[in-house]
């Protein structure tokens, strides 16, 4: 009975290792992450997305993650023309995570729009060891469909403090990390403030946006499939 006892909580140390590890970031390769995102105000559905790590490749330096995300109507129908595809780097020695924007760019503006760009590799980093009051780089890229451009300028990024939520996956201890986002381009114009709930070993598992000041929207973590 002891031996038996000893395997089981031997287990379950083991499964919440692999849980929560030390970047802020799910990167176990056939790990599916489930959102759903709605109105404030009224409570409306926005949309469901699975974001799915379709593949983890190892170098010297860096594990590179590979996250397809599938955005769904409340009816089931696609969100978008086809799946966004996100390049994810996480450093061996420090565990940041670092996120090719200008990749996520280009595949987002297909998605949308159906419209093939280019865009120069833009990088993200949120630390592994982020403290509340520091103060991360500003971002800024830029991708180009045919003749046409469009702009991302992320600002005001910094750690608002730490917090414990609990959200319908589960609870996670988290940083919250605030940034003042703006994209502009012909026929797509918007101008936000976002809180995301960072939590190590998952990433993100709330979001909420601001639109001049007011809550608009909040998007939580709602389920963790772990394919192996």
């Amino acid at each position: 009975m002891k031996r038996k006892l000893f395997c089981i909580i031997l287990f379950l140390s083991a499964a919440c290792a692999s849980i929560y590890s030390q970047c802020y970031f799910c990167d176990r390769e056939g790990a599916t992450l489930e959102y759903v995102r709605k109105k404030v105000a009224d409570g409306s559905f926005v949309w469901r997305f699975k974001g799915t790590v379709i593949g983890v490749t190892e170098t010297d330096t860096d594990r590179e993650c590979t996250v397809e995300s599938f955005f769904t109507k409340q009816n089931g129908k696609p969100y978008y023309r086809s799946s966004i595809i996100q390049k994810v780097s996480i450093d061996k020695q420090s565990d940041d995570v670092s996120l090719d924007l200008g990749s996520a760019m280009v595949s987002f503006i297909k998605a949308r729009a159906g419209l093939n760009s280019t865009c120069s590799k833009i990088i993200s980093t949120l630390p592994a060891t982020a403290q509340p009051g520091d103060v991360l780089e500003p971002v800024e890229a830029q991708a180009k469909v045919g003749p046409l451009t469009y702009n991302l300028n992320i600002t005001d990024r910094k750690i608002l403090r730490r917090e414990t939520i609990s959200v319908p996956a589960g609870t996670f201890d988290c940083i919250v990390v605030q940034e003042h986002r703006v994209e502009s381009g012909p026929g797509h114009n918007r101008d936000v403030i976002n809180h995301t709930w960072y939590c190590k070993g998952v990433g993100y598992v709330r979001h909420d946006t601001f639109i001049k000041g007011k809550l608009d929207t909040s998007e939580v973590l709602y389920s963790i499939f772990n394919k192996h």
